[in-house]
């Protein structure tokens, strides 16, 4: 099995919402993960589909779509 590399950034929540765009133009087009760090800790990942959808399968696991949020 080969291992790929891929480009990991790491931004604040601050700095995410700034360039929002731009991570996910990374991700997307570029394969490259972002981990959004909150308060010095990891607190999610923006990752790009692909890796998203395999990592599902890998896992055996399924996504049911959330309810959306009451007002």
């Amino acid at each position: 099995m080969t291992t790929r590399e891929r480009k990991e950034h790491r931004a604040t929540v601050a700095d995410v919402r700034n360039v929002f765009g731009e991570v996910l133009a990374r991700s997307r087009y570029g394969g490259e993960m972002t981990v959004v760090m909150n308060r010095s800790a990891e607190a999610a990942a923006i990752v790009p589909m692909e890796f998203y959808r395999r990592a599902l399968e890998a896992l055996g696991e399924t996504v049911v779509p959330a309810e959306p949020p009451t007002t």
